[in-house]
């Protein structure tokens, strides 16, 4: 497999809004077969992205979730160590941590990447959002807008899948209102 170093917030502002930031063909068809593109703040990284791909090429056919359990019990430490917590700010009830993302895919999640909430993440306390500090400082922003609106819809009842998709324009809004968006397609 060819690992191409790519910018991710540069897809995010131009092709792909959802592109986590490490992926295949089998994720985003636009990545050619044969490729795997890695975003440059993951390229340290790269050994455990090749890892992730092998696991999910013998486990095909398997639901994501039991990949993601046999990925977090054979490519995390044997003991679980705490996420490296950098900064920490408050926004209305909940507590917003900024995370060496190494950490916690060393730790606890292989698949952790840019941010999460502990609506989706069983790992991450109550009331709290992560947002990974290695991924490019630009993105930061845009990860908070796109988890705040999706833990929110979540806590209304929203499913993940429906409540990640208006996450996803809430984001795309942002970047278009801050014109660091340039969509391909509009």
């Amino acid at each position: 497999m060819i690992v191409k170093i790519v910018n991710a917030t540069k897809i995010r502002n131009t092709i792909d809004t959802d592109f986590s930031s490490v992926g295949t063909h089998a994720d985003y068809p636009y990545i050619p077969l044969g490729e795997m593109w890695l975003d440059k703040y993951l390229k340290d990284e790269k050994t455990l992205f090749l890892e992730l791909v092998k696991l999910e090429r013998s486990m095909r056919g398997k639901p994501f979730r039991l990949i993601r359990e046999k990925a977090k019990k054979t490519l995390t430490a044997s003991k679980k160590g705490k996420p490296v917590v950098m900064k920490t700010e408050k926004r209305a009830a909940l507590k917003i941590c900024y995370v060496d993302g190494a950490s916690v895919r060393n730790n606890l999640d292989p698949y952790f990447l840019l941010g999460g909430h502990d609506l989706v993440y069983s790992y991450i306390p109550k009331h709290e959002i992560w947002i990974d500090t290695r991924s490019d400082k630009t993105d930061w922003k845009y990860t908070l807008i796109h988890e705040m609106h999706e833990r929110e819809l979540m806590q209304k009842g929203m499913a993940y899948d429906n409540a990640h998709d208006f996450a996803l324009a809430a984001e795309r809004m942002a970047r278009r209102a801050d014109g660091v968006a340039d969509f391909i397609r509009g």
